[in-house]
């Protein structure tokens, strides 16, 4: 029978073997799972022997992640996003850190906004953190997934957000029209990966929704309407708030140029990558 300590070091192994990079974080999340411990709780009973079904179902998820190298998110079906637990599945996008910035920089510039836009809603980890944030905001919020629409109704009612937060299903803001010039801030992670770029990408992102990822020819596919949408979208002095592709920072300034936005600036995420651009309607 092993214990938990020899349960751990070998998962780690296993998954260094198959070349999972945070091996040993992705081992110690699997198996905390199994036992429904937290990461804290493990170390605190490293001695424990395991049962031969907890061990089967710890080598299950290990395998999955090694060999399938499908994400630790999906095998748990949760992610912590900006403080928060949400449920994920393989119809969204797993929500990212660098995805956490763009929320900062949200309640950054617009601290004192009512209403707001989301385009691509996925699992709803932005709209219901802007929301946990900021109780008056009012949030609608887009998707052309039905699935990926269920995933952020469901993490809407967990964190209990379903009156400020509401759904459509749609194409950008096309659901939304007769709304136009009313919202504050118009929010987006679109997908932005060059289409020939996606066949390179990790394992782990291959198993991710390709709607949430596929940016077209040269990536801005989604982008170039989405920004002339949000221009008409926004009422005067409204925020543009996106995340880019690095290197496309130049293009979508052109981009939002054209459209009519005035001043625009562009942010780097945690590996000092272009990640986030934000742009503002004139007046006001």
């Amino acid at each position: 029978m092993f214990t938990l300590r020899e349960i751990l070091t070998r998962s780690t192994e296993y998954l260094k073997k198959n070349g999972i990079e945070g091996a040993r974080l992705d081992g110690e999340l699997l198996v905390a799972h199994v036992l429904g411990l937290s990461r804290l709780k493990l170390y605190l009973q490293l001695e424990r022997p395991l049962e031969e079904t907890e061990l089967a179902a710890a080598r299950r998820l290990l395998w999955q992640r090694a060999k399938k190298r499908l994400p630790v998110a999906d095998l748990l079906g949760k992610k912590e996003f900006y403080g928060l637990d949400f449920f994920v599945d393989e119809s969204v996008l797993i929500p990212r850190p660098e995805t956490e910035l763009l929320v900062e920089r949200v309640l950054e510039f617009a601290p004192g906004a009512q209403t707001a836009l989301e385009v691509g809603v996925g699992s709803g980890a932005i709209a219901v953190s802007l929301a946990k944030a900021l109780p008056k905001l009012q949030v609608w919020a887009t998707d052309l997934s039905e699935q990926a629409l269920a995933v952020a109704q469901k993490n809407c009612l967990l964190h209990q957000v379903t009156g400020q937060v509401h759904l459509y299903k749609g194409s950008l803001g096309a659901p939304l029209e007769e709304l136009a010039g009313s919202f504050e801030v118009v929010v987006s992670n679109p997908p932005y990966i060059p289409k020939g770029e996606l066949a390179a990408l990790a394992p782990e992102l291959k198993c991710e929704p390709q709607l949430a990822l596929d940016g077209g020819a040269d990536g801005l596919a989604v982008i170039r309407p989405l920004v002339r949408q949000a221009f008409s979208f926004l009422s005067p002095g409204g925020l543009l708030a996106l995340e880019i592709g690095s290197g496309q920072g130049q293009a979508v300034t052109g981009i939002a140029q054209e459209a009519g936005f005035a001043d625009s600036q562009c942010q780097s995420d945690y590996a000092r990558l272009e990640r986030l651009f934000f742009a503002w309607r004139p007046g006001k």
